[in-house]
Order: C-alpha cells, then sequence, then structure tokens
C-alpha cells in the first residue's frame, strides 16, 4: 500500500503547485487590485503546501520483497 500513498502524495502535491500556478495567472489576467483579493499569503501557503507534500511522498521509503534464492521447499 505504501508505494500508493507515496505517489499520491507526489501527485497532490504536483496538483496543489500547478493549480496555484493556474489560479495566479487567472488573477493577473483579471486585473484586479492584488490587494483587494490578497493572493500573496494564499500563494505562499499553497507553494508551502505542494512542496511538503511532494517532499513527504519522496520520504516515505518502500519495503521491497526480497525472496532468498537458495530457499529450500
Amino acid at each position: 500500500m505504501k508505494p500508493y500513498v507515496k505517489a499520491g502524495l507526489i501527485t497532490a502535491g504536483l496538483i496543489v503547485l500547478i493549480s496555484t500556478y493556474l489560479l495566479g495567472m487567472y488573477v493577473e489576467k483579471l486585473n484586479v487590485q492584488k490587494e483587494s483579493l490578497n493572493m500573496d499569503p494564499i500563494h505562499i501557503v499553497s507553494v508551502l503546501l505542494g512542496a511538503s507534500l511532494i517532499l513527504i511522498g519522496l520520504r516515505i521509503k518502500t519495503k521491497k520483497e526480497i525472496e532468498p534464492e537458495n530457499s529450500a521447499k
């Protein structure tokens, strides 16, 4: 189950980072004052969240099942 958790965390981190970038681009296209939407703290938190999810996903160690080659059956 751990490889799925690892892949899920990395994927979630990438989704958060990409959606943060796209949301920032959308807000800039709207030509709205940035102070009214207060997007800077949201960007900082989103980037930190995405980066931490990716790092946690990379830190999870998967168990490799090693079967002995000289097993007596």
